[in-house]
This record gives structure tokens, C-alpha cells and sequence, in this order.
């Protein structure tokens, strides 16, 4: 599991490092107007992933769960690859309509391209044409994406992180440093887009590659049987919930405040937000590859999930205390060296404030990846339902009372809220995690109330008491990173379901020395 969190990181990690490289040339090569108009493309393309009706996340967990019950990856000439239960039975078809729905979606961008090329023109002064047909190349990348989010699913479920990242990385590099290339020829929008498109491409036929020689029979259209898709579409519509949600409660605070304070303070509120929202890769990463470990696990192995719960938990639990004694330690004085003591004067407590929330938010990872993993979609989807409007009301009423930092405030009680509650939820639903979930409960909340001291306090002694606070947790943290065995038996537990998901016709992992065993 660490190695996969590891490989995870870098999949996101390289494709940012690209993107600091290359933007300097790209505005410098295209100029304010035509890359303002690449920038929005860009964001169109990340949110693809919202377009494949939650189909994507649905179809590691059922696939990871089938690999994790018959004990195949439903290859060749198996019974589990031919009868109900195969992983070309149900990703056969899932895939396909993703591919339908990635065309009918592409179509519809090709059919407003001249309305959407005319929004674009409104704070650009490029060439409606350009953009019209830069916006036709965008609707034929919107399939690539969807099928390829189809296959790295497939992957997904069987845990094979490494060759996935590698493909990522590809693509994500090619995202930002193929534009480069086309440059020295031409300054247009489209061959830059068209050269993502390649990427793109390339990176679906990798995919490809991969899916099939793991599960040859999804090139098999005829052994996919009669399966019922009906669980999929089920999961799929709930998933599509929490991916609306979701984001719904995360902007929400900008809106709001835009409508009760000047715009020129919401950046005090953004800035911060921002920073500490980017440091969400490291618990998504850990949750990445917790998500399809869960799903194979939970039934052939209930007593595995303690041990997920117990290592991944406490392990962010230490990098995100961490983060706040940074905070507490050098946050102000990093705001003033990098936006000048005005900003710092205005930004700090807000910073403060909301890193209680991201800490709180980077907990509620593992436990909400679980009640997933485990099939229960449904659940988080209408605990955000419940959430949301008791958190509207709350951040209205604390914005408009004390602008940002009562945004702040609101924002680190939601997540506060909602972490407790998916602890408490969570032994309910994967019976045996009780214990755990309360230690990592009260060390939580023990954290939090120390950071709350602090801020509460204020100056240097309040400074000392925040950290003094979050010294005695983080060492009881770390006595347990150290002193128990669950890294070991979960990791005995991940080789097995890795044996679990070989695909036919390769050796089992059992018969391979446990030195030279790959567990991703």
C-alpha cells in the first residue's frame, strides 16, 4: 500500500512539476489572450472525469470486489472469466458505455462549439475560428478520456499502480510539454490542443494494452455473457451524488463570500485555501490505492480492514499534524516573506483556522475511501446530502457575521463534523474497525482541541500550548506507526489479493520468492 501511495504521488506529483516548467514559455510563446483561452481548456478537460456518470470509481469497486471473491482477474478460458462473476463480464460492457456516453458528450461539445467559442472571446482576442476548432478537437479527446478512465478502472481493481502511473505521468507530461513542440511551427490554439489530443491517445492505447493482457477476454465481446449492469448503474448514480456534492461544498464559501464582502478580501480567504487544499494529493493518493485493497478484501478477508484503517489512518494522522505545527511554527512569517506583511496581517488567522479544517479533512480520507470500498456508496453520498444545508446555513451566517474568518470557521467545523461522523458510521458497516476508528477519533479531536487552544490563547504561550498539544498526540501517533504490525499483516494481506488478481496464464505470486514479490 505505501508503495502504491508512492507511485500515486509521483502520478501527480511529475505533471505539476511539468506544468511549472512550461507555462512560463507557453505564455511567453502564445501570449495573454490565446493561453487565458488554453487555461479554460485545460480546465475543461480536467473535469471529463464528471462525465462518465460516476461509471469509472463503480467499476473498480465491483471489479475489485469480484477479483476478490472468485480469486481470478476472469481471464482466459476460466470459469470466473466466462460465468457471471468474470471481470470482462461486467468491464466489457462498462466500458462501452462510457465510449457511448464520451461520444454523445463530445457531440453535444462539437454542437455548441461556435456558442462556447463565443464565450471564450469575451475576455480573449483570438480568432472565433481558432477557438471553433480547437473546441472540435476538445470534443474528440472527451471519449478518449472517458474510455480511458474505463480501462485504468480495470487496472485499478487489480492494484496495478505502477504501470498506471506510469501511463499518467506520460500523459500528464505530454499535457503541458507537447504544446512546446508544435510552437516553433505555429502560434495557433489548435495544434497545441491537437497535440494534447495525441497525448491523450497514447495514453488510452497504453491503457489498452495493459487492460487486455491482464483480462484478454474484454477484446472478447462474445464471452462477456448476460450479466446484469443494473449494480453498476445503481453504485454509478450514487457515486455521481458524492462527485456533485462534493464540490458543491467545497466552493460554496467563495460564492457566499462573494456576495457579502468585497472582492479584494475574498483573496484573503482564497490564497490559503488554496496552499492547503493542494496538500489533499497525499491522503487521495493513500486513498487511491486503499480503494480497490478495500474492495477485494472485504469479504475474503473482513479482519484486514482494522489493519487498513489502523496504518493508513495513523499514518495521515502524522503527516498532517505535522502540517499544523508548521503552521503554527512559520505560517505567518512564510505569508509576509511571500505576499507581504499586509496580506500576512489579514491571511494569517484565516490560515490558521482553515488548517484545523484540512487536518480534519486529510482524516476523514480513510474512513470515507472504506464505507466505499466496502459498497457503500450510498452511505456518504447522503451524509453530504444531510450535510449541505445545515453547512449553507451556518457559513451564510458566520460569513456575513465575520466575513472570511467566519467562512473559515464554518468550513473547519464542517469537515470536523464530517470526520466524526464517518468514524462513528464506519464500524457499523465494516464490523471490527471500531476500535480503531475510536483511537483515531480521539487522537484526532485531541489535535484539534490543541490547535484550538492555541489559536483560542494567541501570541507565543499560545503558540507553545498548540504545539506542546500536538507534540503529545504526534508522539503516540508515531509510537503506533512503529510499534504495531499492522504495516506487515496488511501487507501480507495486499500480496494476497495481488495473487488474487493475476490474470491467466502468468505464474501465481505464491510461487515466486517473497523477495522478488511486486506488491503493486
Amino acid at each position: 500500500m505505501f508503495r502504491n501511495t508512492l507511485w500515486n504521488l509521483l502520478g501527480e506529483g511529475l505533471p505539476m512539476l511539468a506544468a511549472l516548467l512550461s507555462i512560463p514559455w507557453l505564455l511567453a510563446a502564445v501570449g495573454m489572450e490565446r493561453f487565458g483561452a488554453l487555461t479554460l481548456i485545460w480546465a475543461l478537460l480536467g473535469y471529463l472525469a464528471v462525465l462518465d456518470l460516476g461509471l469509472g470509481r463503480s467499476l473498480v469497486q465491483i471489479v475489485a470486489e469480484r477479483v476478490g471473491r472468485n480469486g481470478t482477474g476472469g481471464g482466459r478460458g476460466g470459469a470466473a472469466g466466462e460465468g457471471a462473476e468474470g471481470t470482462a463480464g461486467i468491464a466489457g460492457p462498462a466500458i462501452a458505455i462510457m465510449a457511448l456516453l464520451g461520444l454523445l458528450t463530445g457531440g453535444v461539445v462539437a454542437g455548441l462549439a461556435g456558442g462556447l467559442a463565443d464565450r471564450f472571446l469575451l475576455g480573449s482576442g483570438t480568432p472565433s475560428q481558432e477557438i471553433r476548432d480547437s473546441l472540435m478537437v476538445v470534443a474528440a479527446i472527451v471519449p478518449i478520456a472517458l474510455v480511458s478512465a474505463g480501462l485504468r478502472g480495470v487496472l485499478e481493481a487489480h492494484q496495478r499502480f505502477r504501470p498506471i502511473n506510469l501511463v499518467r505521468m506520460t500523459v500528464g507530461v505530454l499535457n503541458y510539454l507537447s504544446p512546446l513542440c508544435v510552437l516553433p511551427f505555429s502560434q495557433s490554439l489548435v495544434p497545441v490542443i491537437a497535440a494534447i489530443a495525441v497525448g491523450r491517445l497514447i495514453g488510452m492505447v497504453a491503457y489498452g494494452v495493459l487492460a487486455v493482457r491482464l483480462v484478454p477476454d474484454l477484446v472478447r465481446p462474445a464471452r462477456y455473457g448476460r450479466q446484469s449492469l443494473r449494480g453498476l448503474f445503481t453504485m454509478s448514480a450514487w457515486m455521481m451524488l458524492n462527485n456533485l456534492i462534493g464540490p458543491a461544498m467545497l466552493y460554496a464559501d467563495r460564492f457566499i463570500l462573494l456576495s457579502l464582502v468585497p472582492a479584494a478580501l475574498v483573496a484573503f480567504y482564497t490564497t490559503p485555501f488554496e496552499i492547503l487544499t493542494r496538500l489533499m494529493v497525499v491522503p487521495g493518493a493513500l486513498s487511491m490505492a486503499l480503494f480497490p485493497l478495500a474492495s477485494s478484501l472485504f469479504r475474503r478477508d473482513p479482519a484486514a480492514l482494522p489493519r487498513m484503517l489502523d496504518a493508513a489512518g495513523h499514518l495521515t494522522l502524522a503527516v498532517f499534524l505535522a502540517v499544523q505545527a508548521g503552521v503554527i511554527v512559520g505560517g505567518d512569517r512564510v505569508l509576509e516573506l511571500w505576499l507581504g506583511p499586509a496580506f500576512a496581517a489579514n491571511s494569517g488567522p484565516i490560515l490558521s483556522i482553515l488548517t484545523l479544517g484540512v487536518f480534519f479533512n486529510a482524516t476523514a480520507y480513510v474512513p470515507y475511501t472504506l464505507i466505499q470500498g466496502v459498497g457503500r456508496v450510498d452511505v456518504t453520498a447522503r451524509l453530504q446530502l444531510a450535510e449541505l444545508p445545515v453547512y449553507l446555513g451556518v457559513l451564510w451566517f458566520l460569513a456575513d457575521r465575520y466575513g472570511a474568518t467566519g467562512a473559515a470557521i464554518a468550513w473547519s467545523l464542517r469537515t470536523a463534523a464530517d470526520c466524526g461522523l464517518l468514524l462513528v458510521l464506519l464500524p457499523r458497516l465494516a464490523p471490527g474497525t471500531g476500535a480503531v476508528a475510536r483511537t483515531i477519533g480521539l487522537r484526532a479531536g485531541a489535535a484539534g482541541l490543541a490547535g484550538l487552544a492555541g489559536l483560542s490563547i494567541g501570541g507565543p504561550f499560545g503558540a507553545s500550548v498548540g504545539l506542546l498539544g500536538l507534540a503529545a498526540v504526534g508522539w503516540g501517533v508515531v509510537r503506533r506507526l512503529l510499534g504495531t504490525r499492522s504495516w506487515k499483516r496488511l501487507c501480507g494481506a495486499q500480496r494476497s489479493a495481488a495473487r488474487l488478481s493475476a490474470p491467466i496464464g502468468q505464474p501465481r505470486r505464491d510461487m515466486v520468492p517473497d523477495r522478488l514479490v511486486d506488491t503493486v
